[in-house]
């Protein structure tokens, strides 16, 4: 394995010069997307020199433990690495152009050098989504989904997560079981006897969970499609959107992505008064490119994912460090939008008894 920084002080002109092949004779970093990102952190890196970019964006392991052996225990940071070298920006769902990737197997260190978003708009979570930038992700979705379906390409891309491994539904139950208590010291005046139960409940049914996600057909999930990961167009030769962090992707139902998007990233009112539209969107943009998502199934599997992505604020509250109050913030948002989605949905009562 080659050489590659693992902290920012490490991320020099000369090792920049030798991975972008560029003259860089000065760099400048400045810590971005803190409260945004979770599990990893990131830098734009000013760039002065011949042949280069204004800039370009370093991603580097989390420096909290128990994020970092999360991500170890998930291979997060390994599948992100793959994503870019064997996919990248062939991807429909377009993510930031890689310039350098690597990753040490040993210790799960990594690095991606990535171009620089900055100049695309951007939404905050916490706000959540309006319903029309909600439409121009949910065709990106589609498209993407569309792309992948059944892909044959499966069978080579081994780094992508596998619900049905019983290795991933331990480490997603071990974290949940450890989180809950930090959330109902936190939050328990918030949820309702059912959450409250649901969640006391939740380890035992992940590995139901799984399998429901895993049934055929399959496609290629992102995995964490929320709102701060999406970049939209400014200029007309812009993607329509733009999407960052691939460490959890895998294969699965493709409601997942996007009831994890419904339930999380818009505001409650806003999902209820466009969530019907755009679960039918979804479903005719899969039909114009030959897929059948029967909506029974459809609305089954979104309720489904609607209750397994509880997982998400439940575990990113109780077992990483908070990085600011913005992530604090993030994760109430996170949390209560997935608690109305399910009590909506009813998405309690499907369950393996």
């Amino acid at each position: 394995m080659a050489w590659f920084p693992t902290d920012p002080h490490s991320v020099t002109p000369a090792w920049l010069s030798h991975v972008l092949g560029a003259d860089v004779r000065a760099c400048r970093l400045e810590q971005i997307g803190i409260g945004i990102g979770i599990l990893a952190r990131v830098f734009r890196v000013h760039l002065d020199g011949t042949g280069v970019p204004d800039s370009v964006v370093v991603k580097l392991p989390s420096l909290d433990e128990k994020a970092f052996a999360l991500c170890a225990d998930l291979d997060f940071y390994l599948c992100e690495a793959h994503f870019y070298q064997d996919v990248g920006v062939a991807n429909p769902l377009r993510p930031a152009r890689p310039y350098f990737t690597a990753f040490d197997p040993v210790t799960h260190d990594f690095v991606l050098v990535l171009e620089d978003l900055g100049h695309l708009r951007v939404n905050d979570q916490i706000g959540g989504c309006s319903a029309e930038d909600a439409e121009v992700i949910v065709d990106a979705i589609a498209g993407h989904h569309a792309y992948w379906w059944e892909s044959e390409r499966f069978a080579s891309m081994t780094w992508l997560k596998q619900f049905e491994d019983p290795r991933y539904a331990d480490v997603i139950a071990a974290n949940f079981e450890a989180a809950w208590p930090v959330v109902l010291d936190q939050f328990g005046d918030e949820l309702s006897p059912s959450i409250r139960a649901f969640g006391q409940r939740f380890p035992a049914l992940v590995a139901w969970y799984a399998s429901e996600i895993a049934c055929p057909p399959a496609t290629f999930l992102h995995g964490d499609l929320r709102l701060d990961q999406f970049f939209f167009a400014v200029e007309p030769s812009d993607p329509p959107v733009t999407a960052l962090d691939w460490q959890l992707s895998s294969i699965g139902r493709g409601a997942y992505d996007l009831a994890y998007f419904l339930s999380q990233s818009l505001a409650t009112d806003t999902r209820r008064s466009c969530e019907e539209d755009l679960i039918a969107r979804y479903a005719e943009r899969l039909s114009e490119r030959g897929i059948d998502y029967a909506a029974d199934e459809l609305n089954r599997d979104c309720r489904l994912t609607t209750a397994w992505c509880f997982a998400y604020p439940v575990i990113g509250t109780g077992r990483i460090e908070p990085a600011n109050d913005r992530q604090v913030d993030l994760l109430r948002a996170m949390l209560r939008g997935s608690v109305a989605a399910i009590e909506d949905h009813d998405a309690l009562a499907l369950r393996p008894d």
